[in-house]
């Protein structure tokens, strides 16, 4: 269920939907003299008090925080009743949090704390919250969720959401329609898109959106890693490796794929990121082989993770964007590698760094 509107709290006050079991609420007046939303009237066992309540369409600290001022100095004010909050939902601890303030609280799902000083003090929890938060997801930049952001690098212009989810698709991804479109709320509350129409989507801030990437990023949790020596060659290393890809998943670390896209001499060992564990991995490409730190050819890291696997480039290579992220969290040479990378993705949709 979506967030609850403030027009919807008002209007099931005035149609009497706000309901809590046990007690009676009686809407006096909306919008009385003294800058308060309402006046009600709550009764429980034959006593009655009013309040002057304040309504907010949800109770994030620092809402809540003010909706508690602007009660009690609405009260004070008009001298109609003692002060109260009225939200969606408000779970046991932030019911606490108003009573301690000497303000109470009811919510639009059963939840209360009611305080009629020298009369009564009513107390109910444990109803679930009916209006879950819909605000844009918070960790658009991060995780399976940077996907989106990915794409939009990579194609800057999509005439609709499903486009998106499309392409993420063909690239190797999956996101949901719901997922990909709460995404797409954050980046245009950040100003890094623009929306016609309510459903094209155009990037019009690349660097920021390169930089709000770097800021989330994490690595990539590596499940299990094998160092060792395979008896190939590096060219019929890689060929095979590329043959294995093909039934198990594996690409190119992000830095093993560096030097497709920019200056970069890294170590001389192919690194890859795979889904099958490395056990597999090695069974698959047929060659002698032993884990060792002298002179090693090989590394593998097994992960699910799908961001490392999104956007596959020939030769097992990474996407630029996962290569880019990785560099530029790493040694001065690779730093400066970064930079060059970071130079032909924002060259690539027609923007200078």
């Amino acid at each position: 269920m979506r967030k609850m509107a403030e027009v919807n709290l008002v209007r099931m006050l005035r149609e009497g939907d706000l309901r809590v079991p046990l007690l009676d609420i009686r809407l006096i007046e909306m919008e009385p003299r003294g800058g308060a939303d309402a006046v009600l009237e709550v009764s429980w066992r034959g006593q009655s008090r009013r309040y002057v309540a304040e309504l907010k369409r949800d109770a994030k600290p620092q809402t809540l925080k003010l909706a508690i001022e602007q009660a009690k100095r609405f009260a004070a004010k008009s001298g109609q009743g003692d002060p109260m909050v009225i939200a969606p939902y408000l779970s046991e601890e932030k019911l606490e949090q108003v009573l301690a303030a000497g303000v109470s609280g009811l919510d639009l799902c059963g939840n209360a704390a009611v305080e009629a000083p020298k009369q009564f003090l009513f107390w109910r929890t444990g109803n679930r919250n009916r209006y879950p938060d819909s605000a844009p997801i918070r960790s658009a930049y991060r995780g399976d969720s940077s996907l989106v952001a990915r794409m939009l690098l990579l194609r800057p212009v999509f005439q609709k959401v499903g486009d998106i989810v499309d392409a993420i698709q063909e690239r190797g991804g999956s996101l949901t329609m719901g997922t990909v479109s709460k995404v797409l709320q954050r980046l245009g509350s950040d100003l890094v898109i623009e929306r016609f129409d309510g459903k094209a989507v155009r990037l019009i801030q690349p660097a920021r959106l390169l930089d709000q990437l770097l800021d989330a990023y994490q690595p990539p949790k590596v499940e299990e890693t094998w160092l060792g020596k395979v008896a190939l060659d590096d060219a019929e290393l890689m060929r095979r490796l590329e043959e294995v890809a093909r039934d198990s998943g594996l690409i190119r670390s992000g830095d093993a794929s560096a030097s497709e896209y920019a200056v970069y001499a890294g170590e001389p060992v192919i690194a890859c990121y795979c889904r099958e564990t490395p056990a597999k991995v090695l069974k698959l490409l047929g060659a002698d082989f032993r884990e060792t730190l002298s002179f090693p050819n090989l590394r593998l890291m097994q992960t699910g993770d799908q961001r490392v696997y999104f956007d596959p480039r020939p030769r097992l290579a990474a996407s630029p964007i996962q290569a880019w992220l990785e560099m530029a969290g790493g040694d001065k040479r690779q730093k400066e590698s970064a930079v060059q990378i970071r130079r032909l993705l924002l060259n690539s949709i027609g923007t200078v760094a």
